[in-house]
């Protein structure tokens, strides 16, 4: 049974709908994989997350009438009944539903008033995380690069932070996260009391699951125990400079339209999630004058939204925290890239190459590579 009305979180009333709008990079993977993960649990609590997978994407795409994916053009046309549903099955729960997609982070002041007068102004809570500005460069860039991206790290950092005129990878960025512009959007649409901004300190792992379970009026270690037990890394600079040229060597997003999803999807997930990285390889690096803009950003950021009078969890000065980096790195330095990466990457696009019947077989895959491995190991190699 849900909880009673007077016990409901984050002040609403049954039929309410917390809408946790991201954004990118500040552990929306990491809380919506707990969130699905805990769907059995979460009535208990007067929680609902509807659906099967892990992020609303779908339900966002209606709700913002765009399509969304990595491919150029992207995905198809969403169904425009989808968003209008969900909302009317989050007004006749009992409880309160969340939703969760960063794409809706990236909604116009026009998209996001339209969003929040469907749900009704007085049965929405909106959820935006923050992370420090320094630490999202490097898991930005890589994003793109699953999507055929082929600028290397430091001109794309360069473009990003000093350039004038962005070109769409750039102007995208900037709409994710220009922070202060996405909680004073959301703030002035739902009302500050309705909005809130969650810290997300990297220094605190389990953080994010903490924070969520007390807005969510959920018992201690709920989404903590529901995580996913895989950890949503980031690629090494081996790594990401074998799918930039992979990248290259396409032609782009464009290179991979005859490629399907899943052979896309199975080399990317192959490199990242069946192997753990040697302590040896070398991992992304952020020059120290990219780290100083973007504290000097952040700072400003920081200040407006102090101003806007969201409620806000955890100290908002991480998020302006002044990083330390190399004051030089290399625009494309020498790599070695392991034979087991790039050996588990290959894998995983042959097994994506499979007609769908014959797609059972990442367990011997994984087998092999970790006997590759093992056996590179035994050889003094990566």
């Amino acid at each position: 049974m849900p909880a009673p009305t007077d016990r409901l979180p984050l002040g609403l009333q049954p039929g309410g709908l917390a809408l946790h709008i991201g954004v990118h990079k500040t552990g929306t993977t990491a809380i919506q994989a707990a969130l699905a993960n805990s769907r059995p649990v979460l009535d208990t609590w007067g929680v609902r997350y509807p659906g099967e997978g892990q992020a609303h994407r779908l339900i966002a795409s209606s709700a913002m009438g765009r399509r969304l994916g990595w491919r150029v053009g992207g995905s198809a046309a969403p169904d425009p009944h989808a968003w209008t549903d969900f909302v009317k099955d989050a007004h006749a729960y009992r409880g309160i539903t969340v939703c969760s997609s960063e794409f809706f982070a990236e909604s116009s002041t026009e998209t996001a008033q339209g969003i929040v007068d469907k749900i009704g102004k007085d049965r929405t809570h909106v959820i935006i995380t923050l992370r420090n500005l320094g630490r999202i460069l490097p898991s930005a860039w890589q994003q793109i690069l699953k999507s055929g991206y082929e600028t290397a790290y430091i001109p794309w950092l360069t473009h990003v932070l000093t350039a004038t005129d962005l070109e769409p990878k750039a102007e995208t960025f900037w709409i994710r996260h220009r922070h202060d512009e996405v909680v004073e959007r959301w703030a002035r649409i739902a009302g500050p009391e309705r909005v809130t901004v969650v810290v997300v300190d990297d220094a605190e792992r389990d953080g994010i699951y903490r924070n969520f379970e007390n807005l969510l009026g959920l018992p201690d270690d709920t989404l903590l125990n529901h995580r996913d037990a895989a950890p949503n890394r980031s690629m090494t600079l081996a790594e990401a400079e074998l799918l930039r040229q992979l990248n290259i060597s396409l032609g782009g997003g464009k290179g991979w339209r005859p490629f399907s999803d899943q052979v896309h999807d199975g080399l990317i997930k192959a490199m990242i999630e069946r192997r753990i990285p040697g302590s040896d390889e070398t991992r992304m690096q952020t020059p120290q004058w990219a780290l100083d803009r973007a504290a000097e950003l952040a700072r400003i950021y920081v200040d407006v939204i102090r101003a806007s009078g969201v409620n806000v969890v955890g100290d908002l000065g991480v998020l302006s925290e002044h990083l330390q980096g190399p004051e030089v790195v290399e625009e494309v330095p020498p790599i070695s890239m392991p034979i087991s990466a790039a050996m588990t990457a290959m894998l995983g696009a042959l097994d994506g190459s499979r007609p769908s019947a014959e797609l059972s077989t990442s367990a011997r895959l994984k087998r092999r590579v970790k006997k590759l491995q093992t056996e590179l190991r035994a050889k003094g190699r990566p």
